[in-house]
């Protein structure tokens, strides 16, 4: 019998990439503060991808089964999370080429990762 898709995980996943990105954020800042190195765009949506791969790939190991959906439904999930935190923290208008960069990056990377962890589950 195959299993239905379970919102709970989802959930789980979208909480799994924000807490992978506040880490992995705070451990990019230390870098910068005790060294030469310049931050760059590029560094921030590495770790944004990063984020969200691991956040898609465990949750779609617990489930076992359909990791496409799992993947895709924590990254859509995890950049409506990130604009309803900015719209509350930032009152200036949003950056919509900015959104759409971290859109496709949370597209693909959770795609990968949630059809990784299915695999990796087997």
């Amino acid at each position: 019998m195959p299993k239905s898709f379970k919102l709970s995980l989802v959930v789980k996943g979208i909480l799994i990439s924000a807490l992978f990105a506040l880490i992995l954020s705070l451990l990019f800042s230390l870098i910068l503060t005790f060294t030469r190195i310049p931050e760059s765009e590029l560094s921030l949506r590495i770790i944004y991808g990063i984020s969200v791969f691991f956040g898609a790939a465990l949750t779609s190991y617990q489930s076992g089964t359909k990791g496409l959906y799992y993947g895709l439904a924590v990254g859509v999930g995890f950049i409506l999370f990130l604009l309803l935190v900015s719209a509350i923290l930032i009152s200036s208008s949003p950056a919509w080429l900015g959104i759409g960069e971290k859109t496709v990056i949370s597209l693909v990377w959770s795609a990968i990762g949630g059809v990784i962890g299915a695999i990796l589950k087997r």
